[in-house]
């Protein structure tokens, strides 16, 4: 065998060789993908998804629900949740507080509020066109901008 043809041979293995390798590498990366984050609801939190357990399904609070501020930091933010008949409001938080559930409850004067019966609730209200969250007649958060 000449020379070339030993070399020809060579490269050829060696190329195979590395083309093996290159397989296992990309079979590991589809293990890994991205989105590949479901939480016990199958939400995929990686795609801003979490679990509204008022609609039963996976959203995106910012499609999904009513961005509030905290009055006392402006860093701080929840969103509200209504269910579809709007007889519950879910309470999200951007710290790491569990989410709240609310029920509707008709005011004296007209209207609702959303709360539990428990002086230390919070209360969902919609005040001047803008929501509002008190607790114990304190406003901590409120509607900023147009309201939806």
């Amino acid at each position: 065998m000449k020379t070339g043809n030993v070399c020809f041979l060579l490269l050829m293995c060696v190329s195979l060789l590395l083309t093996g390798c290159g397989n296992s590498q990309s079979k590991k990366s589809e293990e890994n993908k991205v989105g590949d984050d479901k939480d016990a609801h199958g939400c995929i939190a990686s795609a801003g998804y979490t679990w509204s357990e008022v609609l039963k399904d996976c959203i995106r609070l910012w499609e999904k629900g009513v961005r509030v501020e905290d009055v006392a930091d402006k860093d701080k933010a929840a969103y509200i949740v209504f269910s579809p008949d709007s007889l519950q409001v879910e309470l999200f938080f951007s710290d790491d507080r569990p989410n709240e559930i609310l029920d509707r409850r008709s005011l004296p004067v007209g209207g609702y509020a959303w709360n539990v019966e428990d002086d230390d609730t919070k209360n969902v209200r919609l005040e001047n066109n803008k929501w509002t969250v008190s607790q114990r007649g304190n406003l901590i958060y409120q509607q900023v901008g147009e309201p939806q």
